[in-house]
């Protein structure tokens, strides 16, 4: 940060951009830095969401639009031609800049101390030339916008050029020393020649003929021989390290083409008949693929093919490590297959190859996979990166096959230089964040910058992505995300649901590892109690269910903010969260899907609140019958311990659920799951669940009314099976049954149940 004064640097970072100045002349050339620097003074006025921190020379100029209309509106003293200097990367122009700002919105001045030391000047040497300095004064951006006329650039240059004269006749003035004087005349009188020795004749010189060995020999040969007529000694390494370049060289004599391989996967494992179809002028691989992207091959012939491929990855693999050329082609063949849809079978096959090839590269040789993918893949790859963002997850982990973890800073920044679009580089850069196994500190201080920059784009798909971002900084140093939590409370009001969404996950990552007594704590509850007073969104709701549940427990502040979200859920969105199997995640919809997994908070609820909610649920959307569904969410919370002080409130849910439990046992599908239910249900009431019996009657005529026939007989089976697990269960649990089938007997003699009929 050459040329700033102390007081600018300190004003600068007190406040709290989101990155840091590192160079002066290219980080505000944007205008995004100083918009970010008049939102803290002028928050309502300068709306960072209307600001593009990207690099291209359209963002340059939007941005710098913006904030010229703002410094009229509040008499800024910044001139045009300095702006236009600052967007050009002018030197001298960004400092004079700053100052300028940092006076308007301090009214302190700025107190520069310039060196007045001679040995601090630049020496001749070092000075710009005439070239240089027009280089320096007209910059190629400037040539599709303030110089597009021809005739402004020649005058510019011209002018550039006498200030440059001017400057060299300043120098002759007053640097005499540097610049020597005129010459003396030289005399034009000849002298005397001077004499030449004479040399004494000589015999005749002789050059004898030049012999030319033909070599019919291999490079291989050649050295081996060489090292046998050697008389100097060799220690043991040296004997290593000739013996493993003679491998080497015979490994890239051996090399056998991909394509000749390839080739013969095709002949066995391709029909004949496709095979007679394939181009006989190319190699029958690149027909092959042609063929496949052209829909001109059922795709169950192609994927055989890639099937065999797949298989004998390890024998290509050797091929690429010993010549390079052969991974090129490798890439050349196949890349066309990468633009098939990604539901293509084809595409998830070839996906599968090149992450099986670059994980067993990167075993072999770390740093050739990862050169080798820079070089021929990841340029291949980068133009489906910006057009097909739903195959992006798949391409960025193909990408980190490649590298090994260390090397996964030099992959993003080859990416950011390749793709060249801030906006596809940030939703890449998200997904990478989530393909890692862990963060170096230097990664993570990388991700961290990126987050920060997505949290002020413009598009809320970003901002909410970025946030996924804080989830993994919070979950391995909380920390680092409880100084930004300004910034959280300020996206509370954001609107998009995803970005509500991912609040509450940052928010539950913090509470994990926050303790109730921190004083940080309280101000993450409030912005929980906040997003889901604020949302409408059932899916923000049901977000905040899921991630929330854990922590329910320990911070009891946001216990009522969680029950309003549970009450809010209608009938089917509450279902569809419980009834996911556990450790089974079920993703929510929007641009960032694979970021917002769901997981099922049945185990982190108690089973009561669960049940009574259900139940209510279920009433107010006025089902007659059970879903497979609720099934699932009575079978997970009547399998947890009872609690004998919910006697109560467990006989009054069942109560409630009575008719819809009983009759299952009529419904096929889930017959055979309501029995656990039903039995683990009326064993913990016991005499309590009694009353609710004759509706259990009522369902036992109903499966087994004089038309048996067109009950199906696992209803008949599952009824057979509650009945036994209740009479088996206790004296009184028998009697009770007993009791039950007593008016039935008569009707119950033909059917399975008749068994149970001998003690009635």
């Amino acid at each position: 940060m050459s040329g700033l004064s102390r007081d600018i640097l300190k004003w600068l970072q007190s406040l709290d951009l989101s990155y840091s100045v590192k160079n002066v002349k290219r980080d505000f050339s944007n205008g995004f830095l100083i918009a970010e620097i008049f939102s803290r003074y002028f928050p309502h006025d300068v709306q960072m969401h209307s600001y593009d921190n990207g690099i291209g020379l359209t963002k340059k100029l939007s941005n710098w639009q913006l904030l010229e209309k703002f410094f009229l509106r509040k008499r800024v003293p910044v001139s045009r031609e300095l702006i236009d200097a600052v967007i050009h990367c002018k030197d001298g122009a960004a400092v004079p800049m700053l100052e300028t700002i940092y006076t308007c919105l301090t009214s302190k001045k700025v107190h520069n101390v310039k060196p007045q030391n001679d040995d601090e000047l630049i020496p001749p040497f070092a000075r710009n030339t005439a070239s240089f300095a027009i280089k320096e004064s007209i910059r190629d951006s400037e040539l599709i916008t303030t110089l597009a006329d021809e005739s402004l650039v020649k005058e510019k240059a011209a002018s550039v050029l006498d200030d440059h004269t001017m400057t060299l006749r300043q120098e002759r003035v007053s640097e005499p020393g540097r610049f020597p004087g005129p010459q003396p005349q030289r005399s034009n009188q000849r002298v005397a020649p001077r004499k030449m020795p004479v040399e004494a004749p000589s015999g005749q010189i002789e050059f004898k003929e030049v012999e030319v060995r033909t070599i019919d020999r291999n490079i291989v040969q050649l050295r081996a021989s060489r090292d046998q007529n050697s008389s100097l000694p060799r220690s043991d390494g040296a004997d290593d390290v000739q013996d493993g370049g003679e491998d080497s060289d015979a490994k890239v004599l051996m090399v056998q083409p991909i394509t000749k391989v390839l080739n013969s996967i095709v002949a066995t494992s391709l029909d004949p008949r496709e095979q007679r179809l394939l181009d006989p002028n190319k190699d029958a691989i690149v027909s092959l693929v042609d063929r496949l992207v052209a829909s001109k091959i059922d795709v169950e012939y192609a994927c055989q093919v890639l099937e065999g491929v797949l298989a004998q990855c390890e024998e290509l693999v050797s091929s690429f490590v010993a010549s390079p050329k052969e991974f090129w082609r490798m890439f050349a063949v196949f890349t066309p297959v990468l633009n098939l849809p990604e539901t293509s079978p084809c595409y998830s096959l070839v996906l599968r190859i090149l992450c099986d090839v670059g994980a067993k590269m990167t075993e072999q040789d770390a740093f050739l996979s990862c050169g080798l993918f820079g070089d021929y893949g990841l340029p291949k790859i980068v133009p489906l990166l910006k057009a097909k963002p739903a195959k992006r997850k798949g391409l960025l982990g193909m990408t980190y096959c490649f590298c090994e973890a260390s090397m996964h800073l030099r992959v993003i920044k080859a990416l950011q230089d390749q793709l060249d679009d801030m906006s596809c580089f940030l939703q890449c850069i998200v997904i990478l964040m989530h393909l890692e196994s862990g963060f170096s500190e230097d990664l993570l201080d990388l991700y961290i910058y990126y987050a920060l920059t997505g949290l002020g784009q413009q598009s809320a798909s970003l901002r909410a992505s970025a946030l996924s971002m804080l989830v993994l900084v919070a979950e391995t140093s909380h920390l680092l995300v409880m100084p930004m939590l300004d910034k959280l409370e300020a996206m509370k009001e954001d609107g998009w649901w995803e970005v509500g969404a991912q609040l509450l996950r940052v928010c539950a990552a913090l509470l994990r590892l926050l303790s109730p007594q921190d004083e940080q704590c309280n101000r993450v509850c409030s912005l929980v109690q906040d997003v889901i007073a604020s949302t409408h969104s059932p899916l923000v709701q049901k977000i905040g269910i899921s991630c929330l549940a854990p922590v329910l427990q320990s911070h009891t502040a946001i216990k009522d903010a969680y029950t309003d979200a549970l009450k809010a859920l209608n009938e089917r969105d509450f279902s569809a969260v419980m009834a996911s199997p556990k450790e089974q995640r079920y993703q929510a919809l929007g641009n960032s899907l694979a970021h917002m997994p769901i997981l099922s908070p049945l185990h982190s609820l108690p089973p009561i609140l669960v049940a009574e909610t259900l139940a209510q649920k279920i009433a107010d959307s006025g089902l007659e019958n059970l879903e497979p569904e609720h099934v699932y969410i009575l079978e997970q919370i009547l399998d947890a311990p009872f609690d004998p002080t919910e006697e109560t409130r467990w006989l009054a849910v069942l109560k409630d659920l009575e008719l819809h439990v009983y009759v299952a046992l009529a419904d096929d599908e889930i017959c055979g799951n309501i029995v656990p239910v039903l039995h683990r249900w009326i064993t913990y009431l016991e005499d309590r669940a009694f009353q609710t019996l004759p509706t259990l009657g009522k369902s036992i005529k109903l499966i087994f009314s004089a038309d048996q026939q067109s009950t199906p007989l696992e209803c008949q089976k599952a009824a057979l099976e509650l009945l036994t697990l209740l009479k088996n269960s206790g004296e009184k649990f028998a009697v009770e049954v007993n009791q039950l089938l007593a008016p039935m007997k008569q009707e119950l003699r033909e059917t399975i149940l008749a068994p149970l009929l001998k003690d009635v």
